[in-house]
């Protein structure tokens, strides 16, 4: 399926504690985006959902919860390849890490012209658990800083949608 976009934001996580992280940004975005064509946004469980809708993209953003990179709720960006990624632990219990997903992708051609990944350092991923305040705010972090640097026109107050 060809999309309109040329971006695709992809959003790593589950629903337990700290990691959901990388659906919030995905969804602080999407609530943002006043141009629902310039980017296309979908949430993954794990980074091998990213294989079945990456190529139809020039520019991939994943966003995830990380650890090892520093303070909980700072956040990171990096831009693949990168060494750095493939000694940090990424969230949940992902059968291929991202950094495995990204080279398998490379590999079969599928991966887009440029890949950034943006991570935000976690604490605790427990089931029942609600995000930790620090994280939430590195999630809006992330996410003004997305529809900064993508240039994505961002909702006004008083704007009116269907």
């Amino acid at each position: 399926m060809k999309y309109h976009s040329q971006i695709m934001i992809a959003g790593i996580g589950s629903p337990h504690g700290d990691d959901q992280v990388g659906w919030e940004i995905v969804r602080q975005i999407q609530d943002r985006n006043s141009d629902s064509n310039l980017v296309c946004v979908r949430l993954a469980r794990t980074p091998d959902e990213l294989l079945d809708w990456m190529s139809d993209f020039k520019q991939l953003v994943i966003c995830d919860a990380c650890q090892g990179a520093g303070d909980v709720g700072s956040f990171h960006h990096w831009e693949w390849p990168c060494r750095q990624l493939e000694t940090m632990q990424w969230s949940g219990t992902h059968n291929l890490s991202l950094p495995a997903v990204l080279s398998l992708a490379e590999q079969l051609g599928k991966l887009p012209d440029s890949v950034h990944i943006w991570g935000v350092e976690v604490a605790q991923a427990q089931p029942g658990q609600s995000m930790t305040d620090s994280v939430m705010a590195g999630a809006i972090a992330v996410a003004e800083t997305l529809c900064k640097e993508l240039v994505i026109p961002v909702k006004t107050a008083g704007t009116q949608h269907a």
